[in-house]
């Protein structure tokens, strides 16, 4: 049960902050949209700061089965790469409006690097999670090593991320392509240099 409230509580913080901007959604907002009291809040997160950093986090796991379902060696390269793709469309897109929230907050920022940075979790893993599959491609000889593991993980996060910015920033897709368009595209232009021939 507590498992259960917990996450009706990052619901509602995660919709309300998404209508309001971090800054301006309280405690006692979050316990009205859950149905909760502002003290039972308390007995599942010590601040509301820390609810905003569970949100920062919520996303990764969904990003993780990604290499569940696309493992070095199964399928071809650019089909689990566009998969890929698509996985980190998806997290980008839950995480960059909260995101921003954060950059606008210089003392949450600084509180959220303090309690992330010793656990070793943030949004780097995205990246390391992603070299470290294609690091695992180029073992078995199915992605060439003409650029490194995590160049080429770069090389495939940067325009996803940049593609989710600036839907979000101006409410409509200016490439006019759907995340899957986007994903194989991309893909099919990194793979004419990273495939073996």
């Amino acid at each position: 049960m507590a498992g259960a409230t917990r996450q009706k509580i990052l619901d509602a913080a995660e919709k309300l902050l998404l209508l309001k901007g971090l800054a301006r959604v309280t405690t006692k907002e979050i316990a009205r949209e859950t149905g909760l009291s502002e003290g039972a809040l308390y007995r599942h997160f010590d601040h509301k700061e820390e609810i905003f950093f569970a949100l920062m986090a919520r996303h990764l796991p969904a990003f993780h089965e990604t290499f569940q379902a696309h493992q070095a060696g199964t399928g071809t390269p650019s089909e689990n790469l566009a998969a890929i793709a698509q996985a980190a469309l998806h997290y980008y897109d839950q995480i960059v409006p909260m995101g921003a929230s954060f950059l606008a907050d210089t003392e949450l920022l600084a509180q959220f690097r303090a309690t992330i940075q010793p656990l070793g979790i943030g949004p780097q893993n995205v990246f390391e999670l992603v070299a470290a599959y294609i690091e695992e491609e180029q073992q078995l000889g199915r992605i060439g090593r003409q650029i490194s593991a995590l160049n080429m993980a770069i090389l495939l996060l940067g325009p996803c991320f940049q593609w989710v910015f600036n839907r979000l920033f101006l409410g409509a897709d200016p490439f006019h392509k759907t995340e899957q368009q986007f994903a194989e595209e991309l893909v099919q232009g990194l793979t004419s240099s990273i495939l073996p021939s």
